[in-house]
């Protein structure tokens, strides 16, 4: 139990010096740049989300595509 608060205590002041020694103090973002770091994001992410799920799409197309061909022909085949 001794052990658990000692290693705490040493966390506690490790951080507490860590964020005083900085020597910068935290400003919270406003709705703003929220807004603008969120939006930032998303647009430069989209482009390379949206051609990775047009790729999956035509690639399970295409296999469907082939799958029913398969079948058509092995149909074929079997009523001749």
């Amino acid at each position: 139990m001794k052990k658990g608060i000692t290693v705490m205590l040493a966390l506690s002041t490790f951080s507490a010096i860590i964020f005083t020694g900085c020597g910068e103090k935290f400003t919270p973002l406003t709705q703003e740049q929220i807004t603008a770091q969120v939006d930032s994001t998303f647009n430069a992410q989209r482009d390379a989300k949206v051609a990775e799920l047009r790729a999956a799409c035509q690639a399970d197309l295409d296999a469907q595509v082939n799958a029913k061909v398969e079948a058509l022909k092995s149909s074929e085949t079997a009523s001749n």
